[in-house]
């Protein structure tokens, strides 16, 4: 599961911080980033709810991130819009830097209207 590695290290996280949040070892989520064991489908489901993509993105069926249902930071099941969903997907492709400098750009953004 190749995008499995990918996602990850998009998100700036260990194989134990991804391991403990699924509830396995490290181990065997190394395994599964390895292709050396296949995830049952209960955790293929949890792993597409973490990272936020349909589990045919994560399975490589697609390539988009398609039925992406909430971010990280949401507290409901808030159904992105396809706009939203670019966004994400074009979010995700930037350096670390450029991401945090959209995200400065947004929050000026959002304050100047506020003016």
């Amino acid at each position: 599961m190749i995008r499995l590695r990918n996602l990850r290290e998009e998100a700036g996280k260990t194989q134990a911080q991804i391991a403990e949040k699924l509830k396995i070892s490290r181990q065997v989520y190394s395994n599964y980033e390895n292709e050396i064991n296949q995830p049952p489908l209960q955790l293929l489901i949890a792993m597409a709810d973490y990272f936020q993509c349909s589990l045919d993105y994560l399975l490589g069926r697609s390539d988009d991130l398609d039925n992406v249902t909430v971010l990280p930071d949401y507290a409901c099941n808030e159904t992105l819009s396809a706009e939203e969903r670019t966004l994400l997907k074009e979010f995700r492709q930037l350096s670390k830097t450029d991401q945090q400098t959209l995200i400065e750009y947004g929050c000026f953004l959002k304050d100047k209207h506020k003016l």
